[in-house]
């Protein structure tokens, strides 16, 4: 199984995550519209990040559609918005507590049903890979962590980061950056992104509160 690189952490990554967080205190100051907020957070998630492609998707009636994209191409945005399960005449599929089913990678970071044993996993619950290529090679379909419409393999996507804006249990969105590069997210830019995430969180919390 392709795990996440490791990397220590550097003045340089701790001086990105404090320049991170006065953005964040002055998004609080000017904005309260989630998707006024979700535009600025996907340039900040970039820069943090390093990958090409990246997009918020933020909870909007049974789903998580995306709310802002900076890099991502438009058809690829447009037909992965969508993340509800749906049967052949197009109704909700719904679990056991009638939750809509959320499909693919993102669903299962959404959703919180990851498996932290797998590496491909943080302790906090994001999924990352440097290689959907090497990932896709290295796991059986039995294998492989949760329902995967493989969208952003096919689109050329070798990096794939989704990290859950999640706060006392609720989900707002996630954060996901993408890049047809292996390998860009590191240990450190992991961290930052996951931090972001959380404090991205309180924004959210009261925004759509």
């Amino acid at each position: 199984m392709v795990g996440i690189p490791r990397a220590p952490s550097t003045a340089k990554r701790l001086a990105l995550e404090r320049r991170a967080f006065l953005d964040l205190l002055r998004m609080t100051n000017t904005m309260a519209a989630p998707e006024s907020i979700a535009r600025q957070l996907v340039v900040l998630a970039r820069y943090l990040s390093g990958c090409e492609a990246v997009a918020i998707r933020l909870k909007a009636g049974p789903g998580y559609p995306y709310a802002a994209g900076l890099g991502f191409p438009e058809p690829f945005l447009a037909q992965e918005d969508d993340l509800c399960a749906r049967s052949e005449d197009g109704h909700l599929l719904r679990d056991t507590r009638r939750q809509p089913i959320l499909d693919c990678l993102c669903g299962q970071v959404l959703t919180g049903r990851v498996d932290r044993t797998q590496p491909c996993f943080t302790d906090r619950g994001s999924f990352v890979t440097p290689s959907t290529s090497e990932l896709l090679a290295s796991v059986s379909a039995r294998q492989t962590p949760g329902s995967t419409r493989n969208r952003c393999h096919v689109a050329g996507y070798e990096t794939v980061g989704l990290f859950p804006i999640r706060r006392e249990g609720v989900t707002y969105g996630l954060i996901q950056c993408n890049d047809p590069r292996p390998g860009r997210l590191t240990a450190g830019s992991i961290d930052l992104i996951e931090n972001l995430a959380s404090a991205a969180s309180n924004l959210f919390q009261q925004a759509m509160a």
